[in-house]
């Protein structure tokens, strides 16, 4: 993104200058160019998109803690306000503070830049046809999410430019929907800031923690074998609504396998790690029954914890 791109050229030659990464370099120029209103080319775009995005980064550390308490994504979410908070700092001490008729404080501060890197966390549209590369695109990005189509937008290179084709015949005044990835209802409040409906997400999973018993007898051997595979004592595994991986059933084969199985003990083990090669549809009908019981121990027990956090709050 040159300084020819910018409405004020000489943002864009100072921030090329520093060589500013690519989503710092896209939130400063939102923020830019908001700043120029009707002198910025992207006047009408920017003055439709929402002054307050639906984002977690407009979350106070205290709301963090109180309603993401039990969820799998708290810590992911104080870590993007902190890199957020940690970004704007790094650009005002290395950059804005140095030049500060091209980046005067009350246009380039924190609140513009909650802003800005909000609606990049909402909008930004990744390419795959552009090797992955990341885009804003004006009123593409309006599409809402639905969890049952699979369209994404992409980049065509014979008519240069970005398409969505549908994956059905839509009526006139019928909204058009777009698929925003498969994720998990977690990682869409994480980056979208809503969560569909409950029950009509089939990405949606929750994080299951196994660990082995310290009380087993062969609890030391079976930690071997799984530090052997990269895993340890503890390890979670995802749940959904289809199922769960094969590695999860290795890992409670593991947990409740008796001493006379201590030959086989590493092939299960590599068989609960996602990074081994080995055959995952391990069978023991001997000991399934007690595999399952695990499973749903486990299950029993998480959500008891959570249910304490909650009564808690």
């Amino acid at each position: 993104m040159s300084g020819r791109e910018w409405s004020s050229p000489e943002a864009g030659q100072v921030l090329k200058q520093y060589s500013v990464p690519d989503w710092p370099l896209l939130a400063t120029y939102l923020i830019s160019e908001a700043s120029a209103q009707k002198s910025s080319r992207w006047c009408n775009y920017i003055s439709a998109l929402p002054r307050q995005p639906y984002s977690l980064l407009y979350w106070t550390r205290a709301e963090l803690d109180r309603y993401l308490e039990a969820s799998q994504i708290r810590q992911r979410a104080i870590e993007r306000v902190t890199d957020v908070i940690g970004t704007y700092n790094d650009l005002r001490l290395r950059i804005f503070s140095k030049y500060p008729d091209i980046f005067p404080e009350e246009v380039f501060n924190m609140e513009t830049f909650r802003w800005s890197f909000g609606i990049l966390f909402s909008r930004l549209v990744r390419l795959p046809s552009m090797d992955g590369k990341v885009a804003l695109v004006p009123w593409a990005d309006m599409l809402n999410h639905s969890c049952e189509v699979e369209t994404f937008l992409d980049y065509d290179k014979s008519s240069q430019g970005v398409v969505f084709t549908t994956d059905r015949a839509y009526q006139p005044g019928e909204q058009v929907f777009i698929s925003y990835g498969k994720k998990s209802n977690g990682e869409l409040l994480l980056s979208y800031g809503f969560v569909p409906k409950e029950g009509t997400n089939p990405s949606d999973l929750v994080e299951l923690p196994l660990s082995l018993k310290k009380s087993d007898r062969c609890y030391k051997e079976k930690l071997e074998a799984l530090k052997k595979h990269g895993l340890s004592a503890s390890q979670c595994y995802p749940i959904q609504i289809t199922g769960w991986p094969l590695e999860l059933m290795a890992y409670a084969y593991l947990a409740v396998s008796h001493p006379s199985m201590s030959k086989q003990f590493d092939e299960i083990a590599a068989a609960a790690s996602n990074k081994s090669t080995i055959k995952k549809d391990l069978r023991y009908p001997d000991i399934e029954e007690k595999a399952l019981q695990f499973i749903l121990d486990s299950c029993e027990s998480s959500i008891s914890k959570q249910v304490a956090l909650w009564i808690w709050m």
